[in-house]
């Protein structure tokens, strides 16, 4: 007997519980199982029986941290950014504003084309008609702090004297909207697939800087070093 009870402090106490890194390594399961189901058969084909076996638990444990299949649901299309996360788009000393816009779209077209953030857009669309309120929330949100982590880029590049002072967030959109076009609704819908070209891009990033700043501007995008101050690093940084 306390041979047995010695087990069991060394467990945590008692005799089953799992420890705070276990219950976050089967959450993680969890997640990750039913984003797979809900992509591969839709909201109406997943069941909470097949996330739980998939996931090795039982389905009372889906319960008790999850709540029901549409709370569980919520949670996947809430949790798109969070697999797999990609770096947000920085300025470093000696960028050029090509360099800087560059890094800006690839982290834009990264974001928008890669598997997992196709397979989520479909099953939003798909499931729009089901969850209305919600598919609008969650988009709105999602491309929202997408659109913010661009727009960082273009503060910074403001303060450090590489572009004039302008309304960002609108020359955001624009810049997304011409760095991007079509090809993402084209990819939801497998119409078309695939981001553009490197050759294509560098036509897109300079007809923008054209277009928004000038021909000034763009015979020195790609020569002149981009100079940080304080200021610029800190807004660059994300911070305050």
């Amino acid at each position: 007997m306390a041979t047995m009870k010695s087990n069991l402090d060394k467990r945590g106490g008692q005799a089953g519980r799992p420890t705070a890194s276990e219950l976050e390594r089967r959450k993680a399961k969890v997640m990750e199982v039913a984003t797979e189901l809900f992509i591969s058969h839709g909201y109406a084909g997943t069941s909470l029986i097949d996330i739980a076996r998939g996931a090795g638990v039982a389905t009372r444990t889906l319960y008790q941290h999850f709540g029901d299949k549409e709370a569980l649901f919520r949670e996947v299309i809430f949790a798109r950014d969070a697999a797999g996360a990609i770096a947000k788009p920085v300025i470093e000393d000696g960028d050029t504003l090509f360099e800087a816009l560059m890094r800006a779209a690839r982290y834009a077209l990264e974001v928008t084309f890669r598997s997992h953030s196709i397979g989520l857009m479909r099953l939003m669309i798909a499931e729009s008609q089901r969850f209305p309120d919600f598919m609008k929330q969650a988009a709105m949100s999602i491309f929202a702090r997408f659109e913010r982590n661009i727009e960082k880029v273009f503060v910074t590049l403001e303060q450090a004297g590489a572009i004039p002072p302008g309304d960002h967030a609108r020359s955001v959109t624009m810049f997304n909207d011409l760095i991007q076009g079509s090809r993402p609704l084209m990819t939801y819908t497998n119409w078309r697939a695939g981001p553009p070209g490197v050759d294509e891009l560098r036509e897109r990033i300079e007809f923008f800087i054209r277009g928004c700043y000038g021909e000034d501007v763009l015979t020195r995008a790609h020569s002149e070093p981009i100079k940080l101050d304080r200021k610029a690093k800190t807004a660059d940084s994300g911070q305050g």
